[in-house]
């Protein structure tokens, strides 16, 4: 008897877990899709800039925005929320080299998280677009 409620516990804080959020890459035209609206970059960490520079720097990608020693990277992405207002995707582009993808996929996530960027609630389908740029220079 103590398996079964175990195991109906177990089943219960799963079926409560949010499904994990996609982070994908893609090209396509976003500038059509409402604008996510922006509280700040309180989530936009200097780590991530640095690897980035990092990445550039020592030629590993060439990254938009590189140019002798500094970084001027500016990049606009797609996310899809549920009709709950749920984060469900985010979509950024393509940049031909998996580190930076991973890197800036993980940065738009924790500041999507973390409330820098929010919904408007002005698409039905959940759509919006957003805008991260920064520079970062030796």
């Amino acid at each position: 008897m103590k398996r079964f409620l175990c195991l109906a516990a177990l089943l219960g804080l799963t079926a409560a877990s949010p499904a994990p959020v996609t982070v994908e890459t893609a090209t396509g035209d976003w500038s059509y899709l409402p604008s996510l609206s922006v509280r700040g970059y309180d989530h936009l960490n200097l780590k991530m800039m640095a690897k980035l520079h990092e990445i550039a720097s020592h030629g590993q990608c060439t990254l938009p925005g590189y140019s002798e020693g500094k970084l001027d990277l500016r990049l606009s992405f797609a996310v899809q929320y549920d009709p709950k207002g749920t984060l469900q995707r985010v979509v950024l582009p393509k940049l031909n080299c998996p580190e930076a993808e991973s890197v800036v996929g993980g940065t738009v996530l924790e500041m999507l998280q973390g409330g820098d960027y929010r919904p408007t609630g002005a698409n039905e389908d959940g759509w919006y677009k957003g805008d991260l740029s920064f520079t970062f220079a030796d």
